[in-house]
C-alpha cells in the first residue's frame, strides 16, 4: 500500500514586485526591446523583452544586478510572475547564458539608440512630460578589469584626480524630474567635451522640438558644443571654464560703469503680493554683458550673440574666502619653517637658490602665488676651532638664510574681490532667461547628479561590474539606466500627485510612522511594501492563493503612482 504525500504550502515573498512590474509595464519596456531586438532562430521561451523586463524586476526588488541568482529567484516567484505577466514562466529562460545574450543584444549602439528613442517618446507621451529643459552630464565608473583586451575599460583620470581603469557614462535627462533620456557608455580615457554633442543630438531625435534650454557643466562650454546647440535652434546655459584674467577684465569694466547689479532670490523668499523682497535674503547678485560669437558647424557658418552672465554667489564667496584664509595661514607657517632659528637639530638652507625653490613649492602647494612678500637675509657666522688631537686649528664658517614673510594685502584683497564670481554663457535672450532664472536653472543641475547617485548607490550599484566581456558590461550599464528611469518616474509621478492634492505622504520613514513628506523617493515607497507574502495552499489538484492584505500606506502609494489594485488582486486568482 502506497502512502500519499500531501503537497506543501508554498510561500512567495511578493513585497514590491507588483509595483515595480506595474511601472515597467506602463513604461513599455518589453515592447520597446522586442521591437528592435531580434533573437536568433534557435531562441525558445520568453522573448528578450520579457526576459529583460523580469530581470529589471529582480534588480529593483533584490537590489542586485548579478546574473547568477536570477534563475533561482524566478523559480521562487513563478506564480507571482505568471499572474503579473500572463506569460508562461520557465526558470531556464533566466539562466546565465540567456541573460548574457540579452546583454549582448542591447549593447550595440544601433539597437540601443532605437530602444531609447522608442522608450523616451512613449514616456513623454504617456506621462505628459514637459520637454522644455534638458540637462547633460557625465560620470565615471571605476572597475578592476584588465584594460588591455578591449576599448571600453581604459585608464583615465577619475574625479579624485587619481588615474584608474574606468568607463564613462554620458547622460541626457529631462528637467526637473531627472528622467534619463539618453545614456552613452564611452571608454574611460575619452575626454568629456566631445561627448556632449552626440548626446544632445540624440535627445533632439527623441523630443522632436526646438527651443530647448540645454543646461550643462563647464565641460559643455566648448565653442563647438555651443555652436551646435545654436544651429539646432535651441538655447544653452553653461558656466565657462575659469579664466581669471577674463573675469578680472569684466569686473573692472563693471566697477568702472558704476557697479550696478541684479540681486537673486530663491522663489520661496519672494513675497506673493509682488512687493520687493528683503535684500538680506538675496543668495547672489550679478550683471550681464554681451559679445558676438562665430563657429563652423558641419560646414555652415553659425553667427550669434552670446550673453555673459557674471554672477557672484554669496555662499560660494564665503566658502572661497574662508578657504583662502586657511591656505594663507598654512602657507605662512610652512614658509617660516623653512628658516628655523639656529640650534641643535635645526636644518638650515645654505643657498639662496635652494631657499627660493622651497618657497615656490610651498606657494604652489597652497595656491598662494603672489600673496606674500619676502625679505631674505644672508647670515654668516665664524668661530675659531682649536687643535684637537691630530687636527690642526681652523676657522669654521657657517651660512644660513633668514626669511621674513609679509602678506601682500593688496593682492589678497583683489583676489577676494573676484571670489564667488562665475561667468555663465547663454544665447537665450533676456525675455526668456533672466539673470535670476539662469542661476536658479543651473542650481537645478543637482537633478542630473541625482541620477548618478542612484547609479552609484546601493539600489542599482553600477560598480563594481562583475561581467568580464565588454559587450556584456555595456549592455548591463544600459540595463541599469532603464532601472534609473523607473525610479525617476516614480519620484515625479508621486510628487506631482501630492502637489495637486496639496498633501503629504506619511508612513514611509522606518521608525517614524507619523513623519510625512511632499517629496517621497521611489526607493522609500518601494520599501514600504516589505512584508507582503503570497500563500499557495493546495486544494485537490488546484491551489488557493491568499495574499497579505495591503495597508493604508501601500494603497495610498498605488494611488499616487497611478497603478491599479489589480496588480495585487490578480495574484489571488486561480
Amino acid at each position: 500500500m502506497t502512502r500519499k504525500t500531501s503537497r506543501p504550502i508554498i510561500v512567495e515573498q511578493v513585497d514590491d514586485i507588483p509595483v515595480v512590474y506595474g511601472m515597467l509595464e506602463r513604461m513599455g519596456i518589453q515592447e520597446a526591446v522586442d521591437s528592435f531586438v531580434k533573437a536568433h532562430g534557435n531562441w525558445v521561451g520568453l522573448s528578450p523583452g520579457w526576459v529583460i523586463t523580469i530581470w529589471l524586476v529582480h534588480i529593483l526588488h533584490e537590489q542586485n544586478h548579478l546574473m547568477e541568482p536570477v534563475q533561482t529567484w524566478v523559480e521562487g516567484h513563478k506564480w507571482t510572475l505568471r499572474k503579473l505577466t500572463g506569460e508562461k514562466i520557465r526558470p531556464l529562460d533566466f539562466a546565465d547564458d540567456r541573460l548574457a545574450l540579452c546583454l549582448h543584444y542591447i549593447s550595440t549602439d544601433a539597437v540601443w539608440e532605437l530602444i531609447e528613442e522608442r522608450l523616451g517618446q512613449r514616456l513623454i507621451r504617456v506621462y505628459d512630460l514637459e520637454t522644455g529643459c534638458i540637462r547633460l552630464d557625465a560620470t565615471v565608473g571605476t572597475v578592476y578589469h584588465n584594460p588591455a583586451p578591449g576599448h571600453l575599460f581604459q585608464i583615465g583620470k577619475a574625479k579624485n584626480g587619481q588615474y584608474a581603469t574606468q568607463f564613462k557614462l554620458m547622460m541626457s535627462s529631462l528637467d526637473p524630474l531627472g528622467l534619463p533620456l539618453v545614456a552613452d557608455v564611452e571608454p574611460g580615457n575619452r575626454a568629456d567635451d566631445p561627448l556632449y554633442i552626440p548626446s544632445y543630438q540624440r535627445t533632439k531625435q527623441i523630443v522632436q522640438r526646438s527651443g530647448l534650454l540645454v543646461v550643462g557643466d563647464s565641460k559643455m562650454g566648448s565653442l563647438a558644443t555651443r555652436a551646435t546647440i545654436v544651429a539646432g535652434q535651441d538655447m544653452y546655459l553653461t558656466p565657462l571654464k575659469e579664466d581669471r584674467d577674463f573675469l578680472a577684465s569684466l569686473l573692472e569694466v563693471w566697477l568702472a560703469d558704476g557697479a550696478e547689479s541684479t540681486p537673486v532670490f530663491l522663489p520661496a523668499d519672494q513675497p506673493r503680493d509682488g512687493s520687493p523682497p528683503d535684500p538680506k535674503l538675496a543668495i547672489a547678485h550679478g550683471f550681464a554683458t554681451q559679445r558676438p560669437q562665430q563657429a563652423m558647424v558641419e560646414g555652415q557658418d553659425i553667427v550669434w550673440d552670446e550673453r555673459l552672465l557674471v554672477i557672484c554667489s554669496y555662499s560660494y564667496q564665503k566658502s572661497e574666502r574662508a578657504g583662502l584664509l586657511r591656505r594663507l595661514d598654512k602657507a605662512e607657517a610652512g614658509l617660516l619653517a623653512l628658516t628655523p632659528p639656529p640650534g641643535r637639530g635645526k636644518t638650515q638652507i645654505p643657498e639662496e637658490s635652494l631657499l627660493r625653490h622651497h618657497i615656490a613649492q610651498v606657494e604652489k602647494r597652497y595656491r598662494v602665488q603672489g600673496f606674500f612678500e619676502y625679505d631674505i637675509q644672508r647670515q654668516v657666522t665664524e668661530r675659531q676651532v682649536h687643535r684637537y688631537k691630530d687636527k690642526p686649528p681652523r676657522r669654521e664658517r657657517k651660512v644660513r638664510y633668514q626669511l621674513d614673510v609679509t602678506r601682500n594685502q593688496e593682492a589678497i584683497d583683489k583676489a577676494q574681490m573676484r571670489m564667488g564670481w562665475r561667468i555663465y554663457a547663454t544665447n537665450a535672450p533676456q525675455a526668456k532667461l533672466s539673470l535670476s532664472q539662469a542661476l536658479l536653472a543651473y542650481r537645478g543641475q543637482i537633478g542630473a547628479e541625482n541620477i548618478f547617485r542612484r547609479l552609484h548607490g546601493k539600489f542599482l550599484s553600477v560598480t563594481p561590474l562583475y561581467v568580464q566581456r565588454q559587450d556584456h558590461a555595456r549592455g548591463l550599464i544600459h540595463l541599469l539606466t532603464l532601472a534609473a528611469r523607473l525610479l525617476a518616474l516614480g519620484d515625479y509621478v508621486a510628487r506631482q500627485a501630492l502637489a495637486a492634492e496639496k498633501s503629504q505622504l506619511a508612513g514611509v520613514y522606518t521608525g517614524n510612522a507619523k513623519r510625512s513628506t511632499a517629496r517621497p523617493t521611489m526607493e522609500r515607497m518601494l520599501k514600504a511594501y516589505e512584508g507582503i507574502h503570497l500563500l499557495l495552499i493546495p486544494q485537490g489538484e488546484r491551489r488557493i492563493a491568499q495574499l497579505t492584505a495591503l495597508t493604508t500606506v501601500q494603497e495610498r502609494i498605488l494611488d499616487l503612482l497611478g497603478l491599479s489594485y489589480d496588480l495585487f488582486t490578480r495574484l489571488e486568482t486561480a
